[in-house]
């Protein structure tokens, strides 16, 4: 290569006019700067650089690595440039296709190479690392998994001593660090699905196609040949069962459930019943009723039976849709007009109260009308209007509640429609207005009248009342007054007399006190006298006593007569007496 780029320079300085000394000199001079450039060519590699070095000669390529210092020489050429080495921490992995076999001394052409870090190496000329560059280990959680697939046959990532063939799949979990084999691919990263009681996922099975439900409380793993199934809903049933905002109108109360939101199709349809709510499912020919309280999880292939109720003020057709059916007790408005047997256009306000009698035996019966609410509207109105055109507009004004009754309700008090147990058990006339404004201005003076009328009526009767009022209100003051008096006489008797009982109480007890001190003083009289005596008859028995007793007789004998007593008779000589004396 060199002696050829020489001799070309040489030719092509030589076909060049050489008129002057100085420009055999210039063209000399690059000559050697040439030479000096092919010959001379030092490359300097450090300890993270490589390249790949050709011998033109020969055609061959090697493979150079740092730090080094060589000369190319010059046969020699730089392929691709100074390149540097690839560098795997901890942790770190890499695929490497038409890897170099060290025992063969060259690349396996369409084979494949994991290498793992901690690592620092140079390519060989022919290997190409993957396109997705260095890649990080996958740690595996409990909630981790991996789907793998072996791109030929290959070691069983998680069994082993087992094989597992070209093209099959298998879930790799955690808790594990995981770097794959050379001949196996990482299809997906898949996380568990935690689901609470309330929640489901369907799940499908990629072989057979079958698709289940899965609800909660658990993790859910997927296996290597399943995978979430989406289940879509139409824009109806969407709406039927409250996904979606519907369209109504003012007068339209939107009775649809609220269901648990989904956040993608994988996730189940979940619908809470309330208690008098239903909801009727069907696969096919199968249909399920389910009644409420509850809580209600779709199939994968089950659908909703909707309804389109209708709704508003007057009643119309088709105004809402709806999945979970209320059973009621509820109302409905309408505005109907009807015309009376003398050509009188009235607008009635009327509210019918329903429910539904669910027969248990056969549920289902509920929802055999796709409009149970503007069917029974419709033969309900229909009959007002045919009563309403039998009587003449007074007639049916003045008693419009109690004929709609009577021909809707016959004797029974309820109205029971057989087709799907839609009862209606009472009706409410709340407004009529004639659609005339003639005869409804007319009517609204004869109403002014007759609320005068009444108005008046009861301010005189109110009057009449008061006076009436006011004068029982007398009769009872003087008849409370009169009792009063009456009291007052029995209680100034009553007074009296009681103090005439204490009185002669008190000189009851005054006389018992007095007697009774008397006898006290009498017993103390007789009990001293006693005592005297006794005294007198001790001391008379006495040595002496004889004496004294002659004694005071002579004393007595000589203040008084001489006496004749006669021998037989006795004497009692006053001897207290005497003793008192003394």
């Amino acid at each position: 290569m060199f002696y050829r780029n020489a001799i070309q320079h040489v030719k092509g300085r030589a076909s060049m006019s050489m008129n002057s000394d100085t420009q055999k000199a210039t063209w000399f001079g690059d000559l050697l700067v040439s030479l000096a450039k092919n010959l001379f060519r030092r490359v300097i590699l450090d300890r993270f650089q490589f390249c790949w070095v050709r011998n033109n000669l020969t055609g061959k390529i090697m493979l150079r690595e740092g730090p080094s210092r060589f000369w190319l020489g010059s046969f020699g050429e730089i392929k691709g440039g100074v390149q540097k080495k690839i560098i795997l921490r901890d942790g770190e992995w890499v695929r490497v296709h038409n890897p170099y076999i060290k025992e063969q001394g060259d690349i396996a052409e369409g084979e494949r190479a994991i290498r793992v870090g901690p690592d620092c190496f140079s390519l060989h000329f022919g290997e190409q690392l993957d396109s997705q560059g260095v890649k990080s280990e996958i740690i595996l959680t409990d909630d981790d998994a991996l789907l793998v697939r072996a791109i030929k046959e290959a070691p069983h990532p998680v069994e082993s001593h087992r094989l597992i063939s070209a093209g099959k799949e298998v879930i790799v979990r955690g808790f594990c660090r995981f770097v794959p084999h050379k001949d196996i691919e990482i299809v997906e990263h898949r996380v568990s699905a935690s689901l609470s009681l309330e929640e489901g996922k369907y799940v499908q099975n990629d072989d057979t196609g079958e698709v289940r439900l899965e609800q909660g409380e658990q993790d859910l793993f997927l296996e290597q040949n399943e995978s979430f199934w989406e289940k879509k809903l139409t824009p109806e049933e969407e709406e039927a069962l409250g996904f979606i905002p519907q369209q109504v109108g003012r007068d339209t109360r939107v009775l649809v459930a609220s269901p648990r939101p989904r956040r993608d199709n994988t996730d189940a349809v979940v619908v809470d019943l309330e208690d008098h709510q239903a909801i009727c499912l069907h696969h096919g020919k199968e249909r399920q009723v389910v009644l409420g309280p509850a809580t209600v999880f779709f199939g994968p292939h089950e659908r909703p039976r909707v309804l389109h109720l209708s709704g508003g003020v007057p009643v119309k057709p088709n105004a809402l849709r709806v999945a979970v059916l209320d059973l009621g007790p509820d109302f409905i408005l309408d505005k109907l007009v009807v015309r009376t047997k003398d050509n009188a256009t009235l607008v009635l306000d009327v509210n019918f109260h329903w429910r539904f009698q669910v027969d248990l035996n056969a549920p289902e019966k509920v929802f055999s009308l796709k409009d149970p609410i503007g069917f029974a509207v419709e033969v309900l109105s229909s009959e007002i209007r045919e009563i309403a055109a039998k009587h003449d507009f007074e007639a049916f004004h003045a008693g419009a509640a109690r004929l709609i009754k009577e021909v809707i309700f016959d004797e029974s008090g309820s109205r029971v429609f057989p087709e799907n147990g839609f009862e209606v058990f009472g009706i409410d006339v709340e407004g009529i207005t004639p659609e005339d404004e003639e005869i409804q201005e007319k009517l609204a003076d004869a109403i002014k009248a007759n609320v005068d009328v009444f108005t008046n009526r009861l301010r005189e009767e109110a009057k009449l009342d008061s006076e009436r009022r006011l004068i029982e209100g007398r009769k009872k003051n003087e008849e409370v007054r009169k009792a009063l008096l009456e009291l007052e006489t029995v209680n100034e008797r009553f007074r009296i007399l009681e103090s005439a009982k204490t009185a002669r109480a008190a000189k009851i007890e005054t006389a018992t006190g007095e007697a009774e001190a008397l006898i006290v003083k009498a017993q103390a009289e007789r009990d001293a006298e006693k005592e005297r005596l006794a005294v007198v008859i001790s001391a008379l028995e006495q040595t002496g006593g004889a004496r004294f007793i002659e004694l005071e007789r002579a004393r007595a004998l000589q203040k008084t007569d001489k006496v004749i007593v006669p021998t037989d008779a006795r004497m009692h000589l006053g001897v207290d007496r005497l003793m008192n004396e003394e």
